[in-house]
């Protein structure tokens, strides 16, 4: 009898470990106007067509999972000609259930990763509009106003690197932090960067 409960007690265990370590993607779309659609999961770095999944939208729902054991950066995307309508959504496969919506503008949530991703996202739009924005001023301005956008630029500028570099710190030795460093590492100091190395 005690051979059994150790049998059950292994399997129970084995079966925690598999989904400890297993991500779940939860996929919704407004209505049902995508239905038969696919859905593609392409890795970041080194996509293949063996690497790539992708899942059939059902009732404007889709839904992927695999295994998380090595969390990485990848992409939600659709065809081409509907990445208007459904903007691409970067998603950390990590475990645990990620809940993504799938729209002109996309968001994830649900899990430690994919929730600072989201957030270094909608700080990245902020600060790339709040550029934008500027820089058409700068455009317009007589020569006396353009001196003043300029110092607010780089005051911009400042901000969103320091925001990145205290992002990569904080999440230094995930995938989310990895990717975001490979994305704005270049805006550090030689000090930022040491100090960053030895993390």
């Amino acid at each position: 009898m005690p051979k059994v409960y150790c049998f059950i007690t292994l399997l129970f265990m084995l079966s925690c470990a598999s989904f400890e370590s297993k991500y779940v993607i939860e996929g919704k779309l407004k209505g049902k106007t995508y239905d038969g659609e696919f859905i593609y999961l392409v890795p970041v770095e080194g996509a293949t067509a063996e690497t790539v999944d992708s899942v059939q939208i059902r009732d404007g729902v889709f839904r992927f999972e695999g295994d998380a054991s090595v969390p990485s950066i990848c992409i939600l995307r659709t065809r081409p000609l509907l990445r208007m309508e459904l903007q691409e959504l970067l998603v950390v496969t990590e475990p645990g259930t990620i809940s993504v919506i799938l729209d002109t503008e996309s968001s994830a949530k649900g899990t430690p990763q994919n929730e600072a991703l989201q957030l270094w996202k909608e700080q990245k739009r902020n600060s790339d509009f709040a550029y934008t924005n500027i820089n058409q001023q700068l455009l317009e301005a007589d020569e006396s106003k353009k001196e003043e956008l300029k110092k607010l630029q780089m005051k911009y500028d400042k901000e969103y690197s320091n925001f990145n570099y205290n992002f990569v710190k904080q999440y230094k030795h995930t995938a989310v932090g990895e990717f975001v460093y490979k994305m704005t590492g270049f805006s550090f100091t030689p000090e930022q960067k040491k100090e960053l190395n030895s993390l």
